[in-house]
């Protein structure tokens, strides 16, 4: 569809939601409260807050360490039932940087700092107070504006539960009738693959590319896909929750890395959970990656201020290390090209009792167990080293646990550490995410993900990432 084709849709498109979406929204305030007045008609949902429960009960199965359940209180607030589509973001921008092209489709391939400059941008053309003041990559937010923002974590984990307890707002399961995500493997699929334990764990199709946003149910809210389609970037930077600060919460005031939530297309079933939390670092452009907008219902008071991330700079003359782990192969040819191309130290991560056996069934055991298997003697400290290019395959869309084994015996703080993955079907998955929260003092660069072997444009692409993340080719470290 062409641009011009685009705007004509975008116009039908934003009076047919806001017509849908006011309708949901009065009769969702006839439930509770009347809601205030808006002074803008754009279809959002209003939502009225209150004491609420974010996190996981530590029964619930496969929950992150960092999903701390406890309680805050939420001003209400106004939300879209849908996430941004592409018509309304090149409305706005007059960009469209997606992969999957279509105006109805989720976008995506955006920074965490461009969502928030569409954000002020939509303000300005529906002629409210912009919510934020960018400053470089520093930001801070006005909460007493009435422009359009992103929603906090908190806000978010509120809207996405509409008032379940369950890990996901559908129950205890999922499907993709119900939700766009990697059908193939579903919630506890991990402890059903090889043997079918339990035959409530099904598997459906998996779509392999994003959806027109709202074509499937809506929660209990009125709010479409908020697990899978596209993972949504809030407002928070990552870091324990703060159970002290539990009036509206916005996360720490610094950081590395930007929270998303809800997992996407291809994501397993355990990341769409809604107290699952991933983290990026904010300028990723991910083709799973977008975001939904939201604004006050009632004016705040104060300032939100939050630093630019937390980087490391790139030395002029870096020491590098390539450090690996392999099970078939495939990273470790990688591993070994990307060593030769920067004159890098290679080092291989190797278990002192190797997996052997079904994979799929052995592995599995240490990753539901949270096992950190022994290693030899192979990896140094690395203290010596300024970067770090850190290989692994993505198993069950997370990091594998020799790997994890490596990362939390080591001092990495103030290192770079660059990922490298071979895949077999799930690409990074959430691996990523996992990789920056175990080593949080370090810097994570952006990741190259290939499929097994490469394939005969893996050299080229190794270039491209390399150069993307600053790092010399061709010298030779002693």
């Amino acid at each position: 569809m062409n641009q011009a084709n685009c705007k004509e849709w975008t116009c039908s498109m934003v009076a047919g939601r806001a017509a849908a979406a006011l309708t949901l929204a009065l009769a969702l305030s006839a439930a509770a409260h009347a809601a205030p007045a808006q002074s803008v008609d754009d279809g959002l949902v209003y939502l009225e807050g209150g004491t609420v429960w974010i996190g996981s009960p530590q029964s619930e199965r496969q929950r992150g360490s960092d999903e701390v359940r406890h309680q805050v209180r939420i001003d209400p607030f106004y939300i879209d039932p849908r996430e941004v589509t592409q018509a309304d973001y090149q409305a706005v921008t007059g960009t469209n940087p997606c992969g999957f092209r279509g105006c109805k489709l989720p976008v995506e391939r955006v920074t965490w700092l461009e969502a928030v400059q569409y954000c002020n941008a939509l303000s300005l053309r529906r002629g409210l107070t912009p919510v934020y003041t960018i400053s470089g990559e520093a930001v801070f937010w006005n909460r007493a504006a009435d422009g359009y923002r992103l929603l906090t974590e908190a806000e978010w984990e509120y809207a996405a539960r509409a008032g379940t307890s369950t890990p996901f707002n559908v129950g205890e399961r999922v499907d993709n009738s119900q939700i766009n995500f990697q059908g193939s493997y579903p919630y506890l699929i991990e402890e059903n693959y090889v043997v079918e334990r339990d035959p409530t764990v099904r598997t459906s199709r998996n779509r392999g590319r994003t959806i027109p946003t709202g074509s499937l149910p809506p929660n209990a809210f009125g709010l479409y896909d908020m697990h899978g389609n596209v993972s949504e970037w809030v407002f928070d930077y990552y870091g324990p929750y703060d159970l002290k600060g539990l009036s509206n919460p916005a996360g720490p005031a610094s950081g590395a890395l930007r929270v998303n939530r809800g997992g996407a297309y291809n994501d397993f079933g355990k990341h769409l959970r809604s107290a699952c939390r991933s983290a990026m670092n904010p300028i990723e452009r991910d083709h799973n990656l977008g975001f939904r907008i939201g604004r006050n219902a009632v004016a705040g008071t104060g300032e939100v201020r939050t630093a630019a991330p937390r980087r490391i700079s790139m030395p002029g003359h870096p020491r590098i290390a390539t450090v690996f782990y392999s099970y078939s192969g495939n990273t470790r040819d990688a591993a070994q090209l990307i060593a030769e191309k920067t004159g890098s130290k290679l080092f291989e991560v190797v278990m002192k009792e190797p997996y052997w056996g079904e994979i799929y069934e052995v592995t599995q055991k240490d990753m539901n167990s949270g096992a950190r298997p022994a290693l030899t003697p192979t990896v140094p400290d690395l203290g010596d080293y300024d970067v770090i290019l850190l290989g692994y395959p993505t198993w069950w869309a997370t990091v594998p646990p020799p790997m994890l084994s490596l990362l939390e015996s080591r001092d990495l703080a103030g290192k770079i550490v660059i990922p490298f993955s071979s895949y077999g079907g799930t690409e990074f998955g959430d691996s990523l995410s996992d990789l920056a929260k175990a080593i949080p003092e370090a810097y994570v660069g952006q990741g190259l993900e290939f499929y097994y072997s490469g394939g005969r444009r893996l050299e080229e692409r190794i270039d491209q990432w390399l150069k993307i993340n600053g790092v010399p080719a061709g010298r030779k470290d002693s």
